[in-house]
């Protein structure tokens, strides 16, 4: 079990390093959201507020990867400084998953996800106390403290 999560430990940081080169991640100050859900909902309030997190993070732009073919035709349609949309398979998930899990390898990473292993603890909010889909994207997403 620990060695196979370890190989697929290897094989996320492997993309992740391919994804870090192509765009340039760390000297631009490009962020690179994953977003491996079919949820429309939350995925659509994430891609609304990306300017609003890249506007509080002092970031340039974003790169979208998703394993939702919906996110992929519709990302660059709600922010122009979305520089890229990829799709990935379920299996590069989960090898980034893998490796983020082990490494926490960049704080230009984010997981928009209310599934799997970084989205449960934030999906158990939903439907506490008025709390929003779309709250839960600005706050414990993208944790824009000042957003209303």
């Amino acid at each position: 079990m620990i060695f196979s999560t370890m190989i697929k430990a290897l094989r996320g940081r492997k993309r992740w390093l391919k994804v870090k080169r192509r765009y340039d991640v760390e000297k631009n100050g490009i962020y690179v959201i994953v977003m491996p859900d079919d949820d429309r909902e939350f995925n659509e309030y994430a891609l609304r507020h990306v300017d609003d997190f890249l506007d509080y993070r002092k970031a340039t732009s974003a790169v979208i990867l998703t394993t939702d073919e919906w996110t992929a035709d519709n990302a660059q349609t709600f922010s122009e400084r979305i520089a890229a949309t990829e799709m990935m398979t379920q299996s590069d998930y989960h090898f980034f998953n893998a490796y983020y899990y082990y490494q926490g390898f960049s704080v230009q990473f984010i997981m928009a996800s209310l599934q799997g292993d970084h989205g449960k603890r934030l999906a158990l909010a939903q439907d506490v106390n008025g709390i929003t889909k779309e709250d839960m994207a600005c706050l414990g997403l993208y944790i824009i403290r000042d957003w209303t």
